[in-house]
């Protein structure tokens, strides 16, 4: 059975915004500096890399006496991952799967079409 994961809440997301725009290990204090640069951020986010990681979505390393910090996944796969889970917990997937696409505006619902069409279908 696999492990609920909680959502995240919005310095998570900041976190996990870092780590995954800049793509390699950091620390936290690394990742502070970021954040810290973009906003008035009073908080520290080692408690948060910490939550990250026991939720499965940070893996971690020995960095001297700190850890450094790496996304598990791309910000693409969470997103499909997430979407997955949310499908996943609804009774009626169908209904759920119809509104869906009936509020994606015409890009994506031309590109959902395309990736749906065999390419070697005439």
């Amino acid at each position: 059975m696999r492990k609920k994961r909680l959502p995240m809440g919005a310095l998570e997301n900041a976190v996990m915004d870092v780590l995954w725009t800049d793509s390699s290990w950091m620390t936290p204090g690394e990742v502070h500096a970021h954040l810290a640069a973009q906003r008035d951020l009073a908080t520290h986010s080692h408690h948060r890399h910490v939550r990250l990681f026991e939720k499965g979505r940070l893996e971690r390393r020995k960095d001297g006496r700190a850890f450094a910090y790496h996304a598990v996944s791309t910000r693409t796969e969470w997103a499909a991952a997430r979407m997955d889970e949310v499908l996943g917990a609804m009774a009626d997937r169908k209904s759920t799967l119809t509104l869906f696409l009936d509020r994606l505006d015409d890009d994506d619902r031309t590109q959902l079409r395309r990736m749906l069409i065999p390419k070697d279908r005439p």
